[in-house]
C-alpha cells in the first residue's frame, strides 16, 4: 500500500470543558490541529513520563497556542469589553485554560482522521472537570489534567 501524505486539517470551533451548559452564548476557540512539522518541533520541545504520557515545555505550550488558536469568540478584557483576536492575546487568557487549549491543540493534532471525527462530536458536549489521559492512534499518551478557570477576580 502507498503512503499517503497528510493533509491539511480544517480548523474547528472549542468550548472550554467548564463553560455551564445553559450559557447561550459560551466562549469558543477556534483551533487548527498542528503541521506534521510542527507536532514533531513540539514532541521535541518536552518529555515523556515513565508511563509513555508527552509532557510538553512551558516554551512548547507557548508555540502550540500561537500555532493553534486562530480566532475566538465571546471573549471580553478585563473592562467587560468584546476582545477581538488577535496574534499574541491568547497570553492574557488564564493559565489554566492555556493548559486545556494547548492540550486539546496537541490531541488533535495526533489523532488520525477518523479518531479526530468522533473528538469533534464529543468537543462541544458539556464535560465535569477531571484528570484525563489522552491515547493517540499510535498508542503514545499526552498528560492532561483539567482545572478548573478561574479569573484574575475569583
Amino acid at each position: 500500500m502507498a503512503l499517503r501524505l497528510s493533509g491539511g486539517v480544517a480548523p474547528r470551533w472549542y468550548t472550554p470543558k467548564d463553560v455551564d451548559e445553559h450559557d447561550s452564548n459560551p466562549p469558543a476557540f477556534l483551533l487548527q490541529p498542528l503541521t506534521q512539522v510542527q507536532t514533531m518541533e513540539i514532541l521535541s520541545d518536552g518529555s515523556f513520563t515513565d508511563e509513555g504520557n508527552f509532557v510538553p515545555s512551558h516554551a512548547g505550550r507557548m508555540k502550540m497556542l500561537a500555532w493553534g488558536i486562530k480566532g475566538w469568540r465571546n471573549i471580553e478584557d478585563e473592562n467587560g469589553i468584546p476582545a477581538d483576536f488577535e496574534p499574541g492575546k491568547q497570553r492574557d487568557l488564564p493559565w489554566n485554560l492555556q493548559l486545556e487549549l494547548a492540550t486539546e491543540i496537541l490531541t488533535s493534532s495526533m489523532l488520525g482522521e477518523d479518531e479526530r471525527k468522533n473528538s469533534q462530536s464529543q468537543s462541544s458536549s458539556p464535560e465535569s472537570p477531571g484528570n484525563s489521559i489522552a491515547t493517540t492512534a499510535n498508542g503514545a499518551g499526552i498528560a492532561t489534567q483539567t482545572t478548573p478557570h478561574h479569573t484574575q477576580n475569583g
